[in-house]
């Protein structure tokens, strides 16, 4: 079936499948038929909205020839008393056969099927009017140079189908100088945003519909104007840009100086690359078949690699996870800890980082020495593995009651094919891996790697959870902290850990110049609380549409956050919001902070008993480089 016969069958899917092959998708879709029409006519002319949406999405234009109504209704009329004419002419031919005529019959029913649809297609037409208004025209302003418009279609039976809109803007109310026009053919969700707008000046948009009458009435925007700006604008926030990535990049180039801090390396001669090449060769194949892995842990401190492939596992020849010893004595390793977790940053730089480490083996710092044992444990696991990358450190170590620390790290292999890995190493199963692995031994209580183990579907879904992106938009979040002797931690959500607890309060993620004013003015208030977010609406509203519509998300988006963080409402007025910046993650999410009462900084755990959304509370520096991971 070609293009123009399922067009003509009003066949949607048969259409969908022809234009999703890029031959006929450029030479079909804008096509001239022998009869002058274009697959866009039919569509519109039908009143098949799924057929108008398919076409449109495939890059389908309007007919080139006929523009005016006089053209449409004198070509319609044509076609019809074309398609009679060659119906009467094929029956005669038949009937003038002495046998029948599979051709003919074929010819008589395509005809016959054209005239059906070309009497629709008129009759269609001449019950069309002008269309309206779009029922609703909004604008946002999303960046400083950039403002979305977002359009309802016309309200009324008699509009026939709407094939584009026209959006314009200026800076005079009356249109007199019209700056831009675009003409938008997505009719589903029809929006366009307008670009390259000058920040500080104030636009006015209006949008027109139109069908095979020609162009209805323009409708102004809600509000009817509004000026491209940023919250960096108002007073009293921070308007630097921040820069930690190029500031880590100078650390880290300052710090390889040879004169930095007082860190000498010594001065080596330079090795041919040949002979590089072959002493590296050499000691990967020395540990790749020398290096022994732990299989019980012995009162120490660990280091286990978690590689994963859908639901399969990498595991060492006796089908165990890869398991190395940093050091033979457990002790407190909470700096150690979040140490080694900012090292996964930088996996490349271990062996730079072992060379200027390397007077700690003889050093008296315990100190300087974990963090060589560690370094020593990852380089080992590099070299055995074949990687430098052993991926992201889960958010705690897991200990057990033997006095083991374990550290573990996962990486999830999702850009490489499942192939056969380098021995002794390979691909099991995760339910055949969970199904074979008994506890350790004469040992009444589980040790860490029998928990990892136990636990390790739980611990791979929270890294894949941990790496998801959050939806574009605005939302608002709550930093609740909590104590313990030797950290702070912050409760997330389990379903999105990388987040604080949060809500969405609109998609757009940007805010403007006059919401964070308002923001200021409503709930930096002497108490610096946020009473007056969830206070009545004739208090929060303003006179122009855009801020009324921002504070009702708000305020909604603020009292669902708490609900379902069992937190009264009533208690609102002791929470402050951060007025003095905007949390933004990349340039498609952003949040509001809520800032807890001082005495519900506590001791205590959180999540709290009856909270609606399971969360869990985990070291604030690995929240930190969580948002590193997902968001940098």
């Amino acid at each position: 079936k070609s293009l123009w016969e399922a067009v003509e069958n009003e066949d949607t899917l048969a259409v969908q499948s022809l234009l999703s092959k890029d031959h006929i998708k450029e030479k079909g879709v804008n096509r001239v038929s022998d009869q002058g029409l274009v697959p866009l006519d039919v569509a519109a002319l039908t009143h098949n909205s799924p057929l108008l949406h398919v076409l449109s999405k495939a890059g389908a234009r309007p007919n080139p020839v006929l523009c005016q109504p006089a053209e449409w209704a004198f070509k319609l009329d044509a076609l019809v008393a074309l398609a009679g004419k060659r119906v009467e002419e094929k029956k005669m031919e038949s009937l003038r056969k002495p046998g029948p005529s599979a051709d003919l019959s074929r010819q008589v029913r395509l005809w016959s099927l054209r005239l059906q649809l070309y009497c629709r297609m008129r009759e269609n037409f001449h019950k069309t009017e002008l269309p309206g208004p779009p029922s609703h025209v909004s604008i946002l302003v999303t960046s400083t140079s950039s403002l979305f418009v977002s359009i309802k279609e016309p309200e009324g039976d008699t509009m026939g189908l709407i094939t584009r809109y026209r959006v314009e803007w200026s800076t005079s109310e009356s249109f007199k100088r019209i700056l831009g026009s675009v003409q938008v053919t997505e009719t589903k969700n029809p929006s366009y945003t307008i670009k390259g707008l000058t920040t500080g000046v104030y636009y006015f948009v209006r949008v027109s519909a139109f069908n095979v009458k020609g162009w209805g009435p323009p409708r102004c925007s809600t509000p009817a104007s509004a000026a491209t700006s940023s919250w960096r604008e108002c007073v009293g926030v921070k308007s630097q840009f921040r820069n930690n990535e190029g500031l880590l990049r100078k650390l880290l180039e300052d710090a390889r100086e040879p004169d930095y801090k007082g860190i000498c390396f010594e001065s080596t001669k330079p090795q041919s690359p040949s002979k590089r090449l072959s002493v590296s060769r050499g000691i990967k194949q020395l540990f790749q078949s020398a290096t022994k892995f732990v299989r019980l842990l012995q009162r120490g401190v660990y280091l286990a690699t978690v590689f994963y492939h859908k639901d399969n596992i990498l595991v060492t020849a006796e089908d165990q996870i890869p398991l190395v010893e940093i050091q033979c004595c457990s002790t407190s390793i909470s700096q150690d800890f979040f140490w080694f977790a900012k090292l996964s940053c930088v996996w490349q730089q271990v062996p730079w980082l072992q060379q200027a480490l390397a007077s700690a083996q003889s050093s008296s710092s315990s100190l300087l020495q974990n963090r060589h044992n560690i370094l020593k444990a990852v380089s080992l696991l590099q070299t055995s593995l074949g990687t430098m990358d052993l991926g992201q450190v889960y958010y705690e170590p897991l200990k057990d009651r033997q006095g083991n620390i374990l550290l573990v790290t996962l990486k999830d292999y999702l850009d490489i094919t499942l192939s056969s890995p380098d021995p002794p190493f390979h691909w099991m199963p995760l339910a055949r891996l969970e199904r074979n692995r008994t506890r350790t031994p004469l040992l009444p209580e589980p040790t860490a790697m029998d928990t990892l183990y136990e636990q390790l579907k739980e611990k791979i879904s929270f890294h894949r959870r941990s790496t998801q992106w959050a939806q574009p938009g605005l939302y608002v979040g709550i930093l609740k902290l909590c104590s313990s002797v030797e950290q702070i931690r912050v409760l997330v959500p389990q379903r999105l850990p990388n987040l604080l607890c949060h809500t969405r309060v609109r998609v757009n993620a940007h805010v403007s110049r006059e919401e964070w004013a308002w923001l200021q003015s409503h709930v930096y208030t002497s108490t610096g609380s946020a009473q007056n977010l969830l206070g009545s609406e004739d208090e929060c509203l303003t006179e122009t549409g855009a801020l009324t519509e921002f504070a009702r998300s708000l305020r909604a988006a603020v009292t669902h956050l708490l609900t379902k963080l069992n937190i009264p409402l009533y208690r609102a007025y002791q929470y402050g919001v951060y007025t003095r910046e905007l949390l933004q993650f990349g340039d498609k999410a952003s949040m509001l902070l809520l800032l807890p009462p001082s005495e519900d900084f506590s001791s205590s755990y959180w999540p709290l008993v009856g909270t609606k959304e399971p969360g869990l509370t985990m070291p604030l520096q690995i929240f930190e480089l969580g948002i590193m991971f997902c968001f940098s």
